[in-house]
């Protein structure tokens, strides 16, 4: 069978759960002997030429396409709010390199940058494809429904209107958001049932307005083109079905790792040294390490433990400076760095507890399976998708979304109660195998691939 795996950013530029899974499936599946090739991007920020947006190279022995993106106008479209779901200089070139390929299947795992453009194409050769939601993007554009107040979003709203106001309230100038903040839901309603029926198009907003505006319904269309959606949480499921996909083309399927990375120890129980409490992802804002490390500042020093944070301080230079300012000089807090994926087993061997303190829903991060998968417990806020695998004083511990306090106390009373550690590790049952996780896949592909040729 050829299979191609399509992600919106992968190796070696980006190193994120997504692309961990991708990764560890595309090695599985080509040692049962399929042929596998991905097809990728990466955000560019120097000028590109449109004939220059394509390159390949080889990682770990796949073949890797790779799409070269920035947030500009590109081939007929200037309007990169339509460009961001509806890229048609993209489909043109994926649509080529479909028939040139010819896969038997197309198994996207995320359309950022890719655009969801990519679904009329598979729909147009009768190619078969089916989607992993690894977060939000379908539903919502800045894929975290998540608010600037850091509250929970529930999805656009009709006409897009909660969108609109969250991105001008977000990134324009004060004197266009002192302007909306003024206007009441129903008048920017009118506004933009106004700007979609053809008025104003004098104004420069115009254009942006009416593509934020026409997103939802598009995205529902094309979600609808899926020969099957994979969700790994029932949060997800529910989201995405909630916004419209038909409830046939979902199925619950949680994500696998490589469980050959790790090795389940003993060292945990009863110790009376240090806690040692672990953080690992990226270092954004939404991932919530501030938050673990504002917990920790309040603890007394008198308390043994010591906090380990991999994550690049880079990534977002400010949020790096603003993690580090927080810190200060305290001994107990230590920025780490990243390390390979290969590595992760031995980092586990150093922790006590991971903490998750992520401030949107997340979607069961790949990372708390690898917490399990070395018999490490979990503190994760108390949000679907984290709350649906960690299991309050069973496998891990919740706590509110932001509650510094809380976090401060759930840090404090595991580094009194080795016991309660004990137990909550010895309740961590490994997660699904990658090899089983293919196993489903193979069985998916197989199932979508004898519909489509049984419907020609």
């Amino acid at each position: 069978m050829k299979v191609l795996l399509a992600i919106h950013e992968f190796f070696p530029e980006s190193t994120g759960g997504a692309e961990v899974l991708v990764l560890d499936s595309a090695k599985m599946l080509r040692d049962r002997g399929h042929e596998v090739r991905i097809f990728t991007a990466r955000a560019v920020k120097t000028p590109v030429e449109d004939d220059k947006r394509f390159d390949t190279y080889e990682f770990d022995g796949l073949t890797v396409e790779r799409f070269n993106h920035a947030v500009v106008p590109m081939g007929s479209q200037t309007n990169i709010f339509e460009l961001e779901y509806n890229n048609l200089f993209f489909a043109d070139y994926f649509r080529k390199y479909l028939k040139q390929w010819n896969p038997d299947i197309v198994h996207f795992f995320h359309l950022h940058r890719l655009s969801a453009s990519v679904l009329d194409v598979c729909s147009e050769l009768r190619l078969p494809c089916v989607f992993t939601a690894t977060d939000f993007w379908p539903v919502c554009l800045l894929s975290q429904l998540r608010l600037p107040d850091h509250s929970t979003c529930g999805g656009p709203s009709r006409n897009a209107v909660n969108c609109l106001r969250h991105l001008v309230m977000s990134y324009q100038p004060e004197n266009i958001r002192s302007k909306v903040k003024k206007m009441p839901d129903w008048l920017l309603a009118l506004v933009v049932r106004l700007i979609k029926s053809g008025v104003g198009k004098q104004f420069w907003f115009t254009p942006y307005v009416k593509a934020l505006a026409e997103r939802p319904e598009f995205m529902r269309k094309r979600m609808n083109m899926f020969d099957r959606i994979l969700a790994p949480t029932m949060l997800m499921k529910d989201i995405i079905e909630r916004h419209g996909v038909e409830r046939q083309r979902l199925q619950y399927q949680r994500f696998g790792i490589n469980l050959q990375n790790y090795r389940r120890t003993e060292y945990r129980r009863g110790s009376q040294e240090k806690l040692h409490v672990g953080f690992i992802g990226a270092l954004f804002e939404h991932k919530g390490a501030h938050l673990l490390i504002e917990a920790v500042r309040t603890l007394p020093s008198t308390i043994p433990l010591d906090v380990k944070v991999y994550g690049n301080v880079s990534q977002d230079p400010d949020y790096g400076d603003r993690l580090k300012a927080i810190a200060g000089d305290d001994a107990r807090i230590s920025f780490c760095g990243t390390f390979p994926n290969n590595q992760i087993g031995e980092i586990f061997e150093n922790i006590d507890v991971l903490v998750v303190p992520s401030i949107w829903y997340e979607n069961t991060p790949l990372v708390i399976y690898s917490a399990f998968a070395a018999g490490c417990p979990v503190i994760a806020t108390d949000l679907g998708g984290m709350s649906e695998v960690v299991q309050n004083r069973i496998n891990g511990l919740l706590f509110r979304k932001g509650d510094v306090a809380g976090l401060a106390g759930i840090i404090h009373s595991l580094a009194d109660d080795r016991a309660l550690l004990a137990t909550l590790s010895d309740n961590t049952k490994p997660p699904k195998s990658i090899p089983e996780y293919v196993d489903e896949l193979e069985a998916c592909y197989a199932e979508v691939i004898n519909d489509k040729q049984t419907k020609t």
